[in-house]
């Protein structure tokens, strides 16, 4: 059985939920197209079809997208007479997650947007669409019940070779602030994910398939 290393946060969620799905219909999306001219990025559409009502997307204290619904277009002024049309997706902590509206782009980059009583503030992630995904996904896994935090090297090296992994093949992206690499041991049904900050190894998240699909399985 293979050893996969920097997993696409698609091919991990579908992994991690054993194929399952339970998202928005098409009807919704196609709907906001007709009568509020709410028009998703592909990668958007295709994560809130496939797993808009499941935990990955439910978290309280993580980036959330939101039904399409309530989505709504919003434009942000700034300087002495730009404007910049966006469209708010979703919410994480006080802040609403926003993508400039209408890009046609398949995977744009998120900004986070914080509205307070002395004006608004817009605020570049480092994160695309694709990117902020796979954010989601590796805080489910930190979350679920029997995830293991490796941050002493000891113990790292030691999970990493009882489950297959090989530390030469994990990559990162150096120019985020935050970026997580995503690996899954077929054999022994474990998740490992890379954490890097600055461009560093800060630590290590190592989960068993059979601690926790089912329990996932349960709370949808």
């Amino acid at each position: 059985m293979a050893v996969l290393h920097n997993l696409d946060p698609f091919d991990a969620v579908r992994i991690f939920y054993g194929g399952k799905t339970d998202g928005f219909s098409e009807e919704d999306f196609e709907a906001n197209i007709k009568t509020r001219d709410i028009i998703l990025p592909a990668i958007l559409r295709r994560f809130l079809r496939e797993y808009g009502y499941m935990t990955v997307n439910r978290q309280s204290d993580a980036p959330r997208f939101i039904h399409p619904n309530i989505m709504t277009k919003r434009v942000f002024r700034y300087g002495e007479d730009k404007e910049m049309p966006l469209l708010i997706i979703g919410r994480v902590g006080e802040f609403e997650i926003t993508i400039v509206d209408e890009q046609k782009i398949d995977d744009p980059a998120v900004f986070l947007m914080k509205t307070t009583p002395t004006g608004t503030q817009l605020m570049p992630s480092d994160d695309t669409l694709s990117e902020l995904i796979k954010v989601m996904f590796c805080m489910l896994v930190l979350k679920s019940g029997g995830a293991v935090i490796a941050d002493e090297p000891e113990l790292a090296v030691r999970l990493l070779r009882e489950n297959g992994f090989d530390p030469e093949l994990i990559e990162n992206n150096e120019e985020l602030h935050r970026e997580y690499s995503i690996g899954f041991a077929e054999e022994l049904r474990t998740f490992m994910v890379a954490e890097f900050s600055e461009g560093e190894l800060a630590r290590f998240f190592f989960l068993r398939n059979e601690s926790f699909v089912n329990s996932n399985d349960e709370q949808q």
